[in-house]
């Protein structure tokens, strides 16, 4: 049997619904309160449907006048999410999630930390998109210029320097505040940067329509780097809800509760340990420079697509077990995209023709396949898992087309190197 036969194959796996693991950590319990441990989920009548009352909204009064056009109507921020859906969930201000979960060791609980994490990309506060609707809805925070304030008094954060922001700046920008001041507007923008902060003093910078930002200080830079686990959480892709609806909770509440001291400088390993029994991938624990560079010079590319050609022939025995497994081949797809996400795009691969070869029709199944095939220039096999993907996935999926455009691409693609 060819490596890419599975593709072919027609048998119709049975399809048993998802289990999930259920956590066995114990935390322990800190003097002060005690912190109920995560249930195993447990089937149950389904929930009913919740509605907002239309005059219940969270109170705004404290919100700064020049800040409200940051923030969406009032009557967005009301006291359930999606309600009247399996994915409705009511909102826990911040002040009652405090009592529910634990501080780090300098104090700051998961929603303050949060907020230094934009802070340290220089968006708040004023961001331009405005107020994302979660600073409400999943962190319990309605003002949040008031929650800045909080975390500026406390030494966290501190107001960026004008000279700081001359960065972000055009060239074009930089050049008009240097002739306001009849100074030299000629050379690079690191020339422009640094005659602007040499020359002028920084009360007289005039930048236009400029709008001060927060920096980190060292003590929030700290902070930040021994809780990574709450902008972690906060991005990653196995979230749950808070509550048992879609099976054990996986959250950034639930992960703090691994730290009940305040203590959380090993959290990746912490966190790799429970993706691991849940997820079957550690993805905490590996490096983000870990994931394969890119290398420019077609020798290497050829290296390593014989690689994975390899890699891929020794796999057969184990893609071919995987595809008789029970599954509908949800399961493979979603280990395969964790694999992908940390840089193991071999065992990616081999996850990825497991859920193709049971028939799973998910369209991200293929284009993420086909993309990883790309990369290594294995143009055949990605044109192959395309051709499975166009007969898997259903004709009235909107996505299937990105699929059929993508064969024409690779079509073209294995023409030229055919010439």
């Amino acid at each position: 049997m060819g490596l890419f036969d599975f593709l072919k194959r027609s048998k119709k796996q049975a399809v048993l619904p998802k289990q999930e693991n259920a956590r066995e950590d114990k935390v322990a319990s800190s003097p002060a309160r005690t912190i109920p441990a995560p249930v195993k989920a447990t089937s149950s009548p389904a929930k009913p449907a919740v509605r907002n009352s239309p005059d219940s909204y969270a109170d705004s009064s404290s919100i700064a006048p020049d800040e409200r056009p940051f923030y969406q109507p009032d009557n967005y921020y009301t006291y359930y999410s999606y309600p009247g859906s399996a994915l409705s969930q009511k909102v826990t201000p911040f002040e009652e999630r405090k009592k529910s979960s634990y501080p780090s060791a300098r104090g700051l609980y998961v929603a303050e930390i949060m907020l230094l994490d934009y802070c340290n990309q220089g968006k708040y506060p004023k961001p331009s998109s405005g107020y994302p609707g979660f600073w409400w809805f999943k962190y319990g925070i309605r003002d949040v210029g008031h929650a800045l304030e909080s975390l500026e008094k406390r030494g966290f954060i501190q107001w960026r320097s004008k000279k700081d922001s001359l960065n972000s700046l055009k060239v074009d920008e930089l050049k008009a505040i240097l002739s306001e001041r009849s100074l030299p507007a000629t050379g690079k923008k690191a020339d422009l940067i640094e005659r602007i902060g040499t020359s002028i003093p920084e009360e007289e910078i005039s930048i236009p329509n400029y709008t001060p930002k927060y920096e980190l200080t060292d003590l929030g830079r700290a902070e930040l780097s021994d809780n990574g686990y709450v902008p972690y959480m906060h991005r990653h892709t196995h979230a749950t809800t808070d509550d048992s609806t879609f099976g054990t909770p996986f959250t950034v509440w639930e992960m703090n509760k691994l730290f009940p001291d305040g203590n959380a400088k090993d959290w990746r390993k912490a966190i790799g340990a429970v993706e691991k029994k849940r997820f079957g991938v550690d993805m905490a624990s590996s490096e983000t420079d870990s994931k394969p560079k890119a290398r420019a010079k077609q020798e290497d590319l050829s290296a390593q697509k014989e690689e994975i050609r390899k890699y891929l022939s020794e796999k057969k025995a184990v893609i071919s077990k995987g595809i008789q497994s029970k599954g509908d081949g949800f399961d493979e797809e979603s280990k395969g995209l964790d694999y992908k996400s940390i840089g193991k795009d071999k065992e990616a691969l081999v996850m990825f023709y497991i859920s193709i070869g049971k028939g799973f029709d998910a369209p991200a199944l293929y284009r993420e396949c086909a993309k990883l095939l790309r990369k290594y220039g294995l143009l055949e096999e990605e044109l192959s898992v395309l051709n499975a993907g166009i007969k898997n996935v259903p004709s009235g999926n909107s996505h299937r087309c990105e699929l059929v455009e993508r064969k024409k691409k690779v079509q073209e693609l294995i023409k030229k190197q055919s010439v």
